[in-house]
């Protein structure tokens, strides 16, 4: 007779059993980025083969409306360096960092980069307009009112910055105010715009 009640008997089966799920799914994720063939991206030279992205997780991809109205789909954005800075109206440190980054928006347009701010502010659209135009930021904003994208980012604090490489890859991640966050992101826009 087993000497375990039947909770911990269930609970060591249940664990039997997800940790090799996990851990495949831990695998396939981290491998989505691994090599220039998962992002249906392949050319003959081999100069090209040998700068593609090897590092970061992939994006989660997804769909949000800009303060214009705009549809933007992060998928549809390959090909492109993508910054991506999530903040709120009401938080302090974003005040020091939204300026920097709406100044790398304005430095990198024209090139293959796009920059916005995702507002993860619960307050309607109109009422985060007009705290950009109040501090005069150019950047797009999207606005992620029920916090799903930053939920799928990982978000735990604002403001948090990530670029994403031109194949869809996490490549960088910043947490919190930082005073050179412009010298930072441009630095690493510039070396991924040369992969």
């Amino acid at each position: 007779m087993n000497s375990f009640p039947a909770s911990v008997r269930r609970a060591r089966h249940l664990l039997i059993l997800v940790v090799p799920l996990v851990a495949v799914l831990s695998l396939a994720f981290m491998a989505a980025c691994s090599n220039e063939s998962s992002s249906g991206r392949q050319t003959s030279n081999s100069a090209s083969s040998k700068s593609a992205p090897k590092r970061g997780p992939l994006a989660p991809n997804f769909t949000l409306r800009s303060l214009d109205g705009e549809t933007v789909e992060l998928s549809s954005l390959r090909g492109d360096v993508v910054v991506i800075d999530f903040w709120a109206t009401w938080c302090p440190p974003c005040r020091i960092t939204l300026p920097l980054v709406n100044k790398v928006y304005k430095e990198t347009r024209g090139e293959n980069v796009k920059v916005f701010g995702i507002s993860t502010d619960r307050v309607s659209s109109a009422k985060v307009r007009d705290f950009l135009q109040q501090n005069n930021m150019e950047l797009p904003v999207l606005h992620d009112r029920d916090g799903t994208v930053a939920r799928a980012y990982g978000v735990r604090a604002i403001p948090t910055t990530l670029v994403i490489g031109k194949y869809g890859c996490i490549r960088d991640r910043h947490l919190g105010a930082d005073r050179l966050i412009d010298k930072k992101l441009l630095e690493k826009v510039n070396e991924l715009l040369k992969e």
